[in-house]
């Protein structure tokens, strides 16, 4: 086996409603143009039922953290996040998970990248892909050991637990390098195809978003996954484009992320149950992103999340336009599973945004521990037909590397 396999120590944890790989970084090759071709076979990514690998077949179990010590003075870990084609040989490097994110804390801990504390640790994050700066708080037991259990309930996952936190007050320009809002206007005007002119807000936060009213290209806000193949998320890809086109950014970049929302109606939830307009701000409907295959996401990313809400808080957006402020200093936003809370307050200074805290809360569940194993002739074929310069490799700085 040695001669034909590489092994690399590895641990899948749940974070929020995505499940991850995570890895140390010194445990992958130095030359990180092999990343790519080390994952793509890890995974699977080849079939679009990730049988031949760890993947689980799923945008959101199709995911991969690295992780390890940073040399920056202000972070504890640097964090690369790889999203993985399915049924593509494929690796998405252009932006960040949101509900992975918080496990990284987690998993800092346990690998022994972080030394913790009693009640709650504090893990400093180099996100590299945005190259941001996030804080995760970990909740942590006498011996330092992350909690597990709790009575946190968040909507898309089974059972409540301990809440970890994670603050994205400081990625802004996550995707551009630039302020919140990248064109310097707080409503834009896009060409979408079939539709014609659609008013939209875009802001750079965790990761670029573009909002738009569902009801403007001819949605009605509350589709539901099953619906995506069904025309719903090509529509959202249109907007993308669109908005892609007023940047000047390239189509094959997965931002700025699609979002489209809606007033608070009542609706049936897609796994059960229901929500009264009472209950939550906004809804909200994400996809149009490549490594999503033309669905609706059956909840909402963490990072979305962020961006919606400082979007809401902000005068002069296209959503604040529709926000209610049902609970001050939390948007709540109603997504297929049932409603993310996100903590947002910003305030303008000096005819400029300034955005004081945004904060998501998930669970985080480690499963497992153990080897996962690479072919090397997989690898050198993939080394074969995929260019060096390609993105698939690796389209993330170096560890360390100064920020844009």
């Amino acid at each position: 086996m040695a001669a034909e396999m590489t092994a690399i120590p590895a641990m899948v944890i749940r974070g929020g409603t995505s499940k991850g790989v995570y890895l140390r970084g010194r445990d992958l090759p130095a030359d990180r143009s092999l990343w790519g071709p080390y994952l793509i076979d890890m995974f699977g990514a080849r079939d679009a039922r990730q049988i031949d690998g760890i993947g689980g077949a799923m945008p959101t179990t199709s995911k991969c953290c690295i992780v390890e010590e940073s040399a920056r003075p202000d972070a504890d870990v640097d964090y690369t996040f790889a999203q993985i084609g399915i049924g593509e040989e494929r690796v998405y490097w252009d932006f960040n998970c949101g509900n992975l994110t918080p496990a990284v804390g987690t998993y800092a801990i346990l690998a022994g990248l972080v030394p913790a504390v009693p009640g709650r640790t504090s893990v400093r994050v180099h996100q590299t892909n945005t190259r941001m700066l996030l804080t995760v708080d970990v909740p942590t037991g006498p011996d330092g050991s992350p909690l597990v259990a709790g009575d946190f309930e968040m909507a898309g996952v089974t059972g409540p637990g301990a809440p970890v936190t994670t603050d994205f007050s400081r990625a802004i320009g996550a995707s551009l390098g630039g302020g919140l809002f990248p064109t310097g206007r707080r409503t834009d005007v896009i060409t979408v195809p079939g539709v014609g002119e659609v008013i939209c807000s875009i802001l750079d936060l965790a990761n670029m978003c573009v909002f738009f009213r569902a009801e403007d290209v001819g949605l009605t806000g509350l589709e539901m996954p099953a619906q995506g193949p069904l025309g719903v998320a090509e529509r959202f890809h249109e907007v993308r484009r669109a908005a892609q086109d007023l940047l000047g950014v390239d189509h094959a970049t997965t931002t700025p992320w699609p979002v489209g929302f809606t007033a608070a109606r009542d609706f049936d939830l897609y796994g059960g149950g229901d929500l009264a307009a009472s209950d939550y701000d906004l809804a909200v409907r994400f996809a149009g992103i490549q490594p999503m295959r033309d669905t609706l996401h059956e909840a909402f990313p963490g990072t979305a999340s962020c961006c919606t809400a400082v979007a809401a808080v902000v005068e002069g957006t296209v959503v604040h336009d529709l926000y209610p402020r049902r609970k001050e200093g939390s948007v709540l936003l109603a997504h297929p599973s049932g409603i993310s809370v996100v903590e947002a307050v910003a305030h303008d200074e000096g005819g400029e945004c300034v955005v004081d805290a945004v904060r998501i809360a998930r669970t985080a569940r480690p499963i497992m521990r153990g080897e996962v194993f690479v072919r090397k002739a997989e690898v050198e074929r993939l080394c074969s037909v995929i260019p060096v310069e390609d993105r698939i490799r690796s389209a993330v700085p170096p560890a360390g590397a100064a920020d844009a």
